[in-house]
C-alpha cells in the first residue's frame, strides 16, 4: 500500500512484467533524484524473474496485477496514489537527477492537465540520436493541433483530471495514451510538452526489430485504422505490436535506417500552427548536426 504518513507530491507509477534487467536502473534514478517529496507504486503482472524481488529491495510500493496490460496496470497504481499528481514511467526510461524538481517546477509555472517532456536516446549511437530528434520534433509540431501525440513512456498526469477521464482506456491496445490526450482536449483540459528536462527513452524495441521494420509496422495500423474506420483490434495490435515484457528485448538486431523513411511522417496535420512552427524553425540548427 501507499505510504501515508508523510505528505508526497508525486506518486510514481511503473507497470511492469520481467523487467529484472531495466528496474533497478530506473529505481536507482529515482533514489539519486533532488527532490524526494514522491512515493513509487510498481504494478506487476505477475513476472516470473526477480522484478518484484528487485523493486522491494528498492522500497517500491509492490502492487500484483492479475491482468498483463499496461493500461490497466497504470489504472490500477493510479486508483492507490493519493498525490495531486501521478508521474507514468517505463520500467526502463533513466532519468537524470534533477528531473523530478524540474517537473514540479513546470507545474508551479505552466496550469496543465498532463505534460510530458523531450526525449534523449539511451545510447550514443548517431541513428539513436537522430531517431530521438524526429521523435521530439514530431511531439512539438503536433502538440497545439487537432492531432497532439505523446509517449507513454512518461506522462505526468493531474490526480483530479486523470480521474475525471476516466484513466487509460484498457480496451486500446495501442496508443493509449493519445487516447487519453485526445479525451482531455476535448474536455478542454491543458497539455504541454517541454522541452527541458529530459529523459532517456530506450530504444530496445527498435534494436530488436529494427527501425524500418518499426516503421512499416506502425504504418500498417495507421493503414488498418482507416481501412476500418475506427481502432485496431486486440488480434490485429498485438500481431503488428506485440506487448512481451522486458526479457524479451534480451536479444538485438542491427538495421541501418535512412532518414527519409521518417521525414513522411512528421507533419501529419496539415493546420500546424504559427507558434509550433516558429519553434521549430527555432531549433532547427540545434538538429542540423545531427544529419550530416
Amino acid at each position: 500500500m501507499v505510504k501515508n504518513d508523510r505528505r508526497v507530491f508525486f506518486t510514481i507509477v511503473i507497470p511492469t512484467l520481467n523487467e529484472e534487467a531495466s528496474l533497478p536502473h530506473l529505481l536507482s534514478d529515482l533514489n539519486n533524484q533532488t527532490l524526494k517529496d514522491f512515493d513509487i507504486i510498481v504494478v506487476d503482472a505477475k513476472s516470473t524473474d526477480e522484478t518484484q524481488s528487485i523493486a522491494r529491495k528498492y522500497k517500491a510500493n509492490v502492487v500484483i496485477s492479475n491482468v498483463k496490460g499496461v493500461s490497466y496496470q497504470r489504472n490500477l497504481g493510479a486508483k492507490l496514489s493519493k498525490t495531486d499528481w501521478i508521474v507514468f514511467m517505463d520500467a526502463d526510461n533513466r532519468l537524470p537527477k534533477n528531473y523530478l524538481s524540474k517537473i514540479k517546477q513546470c507545474l508551479a509555472n505552466d496550469d496543465v492537465d498532463i505534460l510530458s517532456t523531450w526525449i534523449e536516446p539511451d545510447t550514443r549511437l548517431r541513428k539513436d540520436k537522430i531517431m530521438a530528434a524526429i521523435m521530439n520534433i514530431f511531439m512539438e509540431i503536433n502538440k497545439n493541433t487537432k492531432n497532439p501525440y505523446i509517449l507513454e513512456s512518461m506522462i505526468v498526469a493531474k490526480r483530479k483530471s486523470f480521474e475525471t477521464l476516466n484513466g487509460f482506456s484498457v480496451n486500446i491496445p495501442w496508443r493509449e495514451g493519445e487516447d487519453l490526450l485526445k479525451r482531455a482536449l476535448k474536455l478542454n483540459m491543458k497539455f504541454n510538452f517541454v522541452k527541458s528536462p529530459k529523459y532517456k527513452y530506450s530504444f530496445r524495441r527498435f534494436r530488436k526489430y529494427g527501425a524500418f521494420r518499426m516503421l512499416q509496422e506502425m504504418s500498417q495500423m495507421e493503414i488498418i485504422k482507416m481501412l476500418k474506420g475506427g481502432e485496431l483490434g486486440q488480434t490485429e495490435a498485438e500481431k503488428l505490436y506485440p506487448m512481451k515484457g522486458g526479457s524479451f528485448y534480451g536479444t538485438t538486431e542491427n538495421h541501418k535506417m535512412k532518414l527519409h523513411e521518417f521525414i513522411s511522417i512528421l507533419f501529419r496535420d496539415k493546420t500546424i500552427d504559427n507558434k509550433s512552427l516558429k519553434s521549430f524553425k527555432k531549433d532547427i540548427n540545434t538538429w542540423k548536426s545531427l544529419f550530416r
